[in-house]
């Protein structure tokens, strides 16, 4: 939903009337364009206007056409068409490339009445399509063209080739599932089993000579590759011999008591405590060798997980002492969103099982479920700061887009699924706290709705009233069409030009 200032509201007008005062090219064309179609192809959007047809007369067709994929105009391609009617009288057109940008315009003659099915085949590198037209009427003479009583419009004009030149889009109103949802703020945390601090487990020296592939921000590696070598002090190495040296001797009575446990020569309280001091010390060694490789240069500091080079504690040449932080990892393929539910919400939150959420740079809204997640717990606390509860999802990161630290707008899912006749958020236009859209009646012509409106979700709005099922609204460009209502002339039929 959008809310302008007076300052921009006026000097978009400015641009608007502007441009308008550029479209006086062809106005005798558009003048003598008796007939109008509008039509939603696969590929293409076709507005095309035509005077009325009266045989043995020459007629002009303007067929605009545009790009269904960003609603621009065909700049190259051929055009053959074909007219047929109900006694197999055929009209044909090839056109070798548009008059201009978006608009092909044949000069047609008729030889026979009757209703024409039209077919129009675009041939282009940009966009191909077929396109058929029903009931294209041509008269036996002009005094069978039936009387115009159509009075003054109150449509919006707004010509094709300002919607070219513009940021603009429709799409139909259609019907979707929605649900309702709690709002709630959140943020992008790291799983604890992605994230690891790398610290030294011995105190020492990072000479240059030994680390001529010191980690660079940003990297990947892999889980057991070196990061960096640490040149160890003589306490450190002695250190690190003493954990060796203990798990092997206690390794080797464990053994050996448990072999006179075999034979009976040793009691169960004596091989417990042994066992017990065995394990002690190779989960003391184990824990060490994870961390190092012993080399003649000194020791390895290995990677414990998969994943980035987030930050480097440390720097070349510098003294490292033991527990000191060096390097931090993130694994960014799973990430944690973290929801704040405010307290009054708890029961919502406690019995949803989705949420989705929106976050800086991405310009869709993200469903958890979606993207594999699921919800993973809610606190047990209350954060007495905010008066909000923490509610914890996991999610899979497609192509690591989502970063660690982001904040997060997030919507938990708490009603039932139910479809409704919906329009995308970013055709609402803010006026006056009314929401309204803007319908495309015809190619160039729009008009005002207000809306009553319900759930909001994913992006999308329940409309309760204002809108009918396959119109089209507006969902770029809806404040341009704004500012063409508010010029003078703007209305169908009060100086329309082309």
């Amino acid at each position: 939903m959008i809310k302008y200032s007076l300052k921009i509201l006026l000097s978009l007008i400015a641009v608007v009337i502007v441009g308008c005062s550029d479209k006086n090219v062809d106005n005798k064309e558009h003048e003598a364009s008796n007939n109008s179609v509008t039509q939603f192809n696969k590929s293409t959007e076709l507005f095309m206007e035509y005077p009325q047809l009266v045989v043995g007369s020459e007629a002009k067709f303007l067929i605009h056409l545009n790009d269904l994929v960003n609603f621009k105009p065909v700049t190259e391609g051929t055009l053959s068409i074909e007219f047929v009617n109900q006694t197999d009288n055929k009209v044909t057109a090839n056109l070798d490339k548009p008059a201009r940008a978006g608009i092909f315009t044949p000069d047609l003659k008729f030889d026979n009445s009757g209703s024409y099915t039209m077919t129009i085949t675009l041939n282009s590198n940009q966009v191909s399509d077929k396109i058929v037209v029903n009931n294209v009427v041509v008269y036996s003479s002009e005094n069978e063209i039936p009387k115009n009583d159509e009075g003054k419009s109150s449509q919006i004009s707004f010509l094709k080739e300002q919607q070219w030149k513009i940021d603009f889009a429709t799409e139909p109103v259609v019907r979707r599932i929605l649900q309702t949802s709690v709002p709630a703020t959140g943020e992008i945390t790291a799983k604890p089993e992605f994230y690891s601090k790398v610290v030294s487990p011995v105190g020492g020296i990072l000479l240059s000579k030994n680390n001529s592939n010191f980690p660079k921000h940003g990297t990947f590696v892999n889980k057991g590759a070196v990061l960096l070598n640490i040149s160890p002090s003589a306490d450190a190495s002695s250190s690190i011999q003493k954990v060796k040296s203990d798990y092997l001797l206690a390794k080797s009575e464990y053994e050996r008591v448990q072999g006179l446990f075999e034979r009976k020569a040793a009691s169960q309280k004596r091989l417990d405590e042994v066992k017990f001091d065995f394990e002690s010390k190779q989960a003391s060694y184990n824990s060490l060798i994870d961390q190092i490789n012993i080399t003649n240069n000194g020791y390895e500091i290995l990677s414990p997980i998969d994943g980035y080079v987030e930050n480097i504690s440390a720097n070349l040449g510098s003294q490292i002492t033991s527990g000191q932080e060096l390097v931090t990892i993130i694994n960014p393929s799973r990430l944690i969103l973290k929801a704040n539910v405010p307290a009054s919400k708890f029961e919502d939150a406690n019995n949803s099982k989705d949420a989705s959420f929106k976050i800086e740079g991405l310009e869709n809204e993200l469903l958890v479920s979606a993207l594999g997640g699921r919800k993973i717990s809610v606190s047990s606390g209350l954060n007495l700061e905010n008066r909000t509860i923490p509610v914890y999802f996991e999610f899979n990161n497609p192509q690591n887009k989502i970063k660690v630290g982001m904040y997060a707008e997030v919507f938990i899912k708490d009603g039932e699924m139910q479809k409704c006749l919906t329009v995308p958020e970013s055709a609402i236009v803010d006026e006056d706290g009314l929401h309204t859209v803007y319908v495309e009646i015809k190619g160039e012509a729009f008009e005002k709705r207000i809306l009553k409106t319900g759930i909001t979700d994913g992006g999308f709005i329940q409309v309760l009233d204002g809108l009918k099922e396959g119109e089209r609204v507006v969902t770029k460009g809806a404040y341009q069409v704004r500012l063409a209502a508010l010029t003078p002339g703007s209305a169908i039929g009060q100086g329309h030009v082309h």
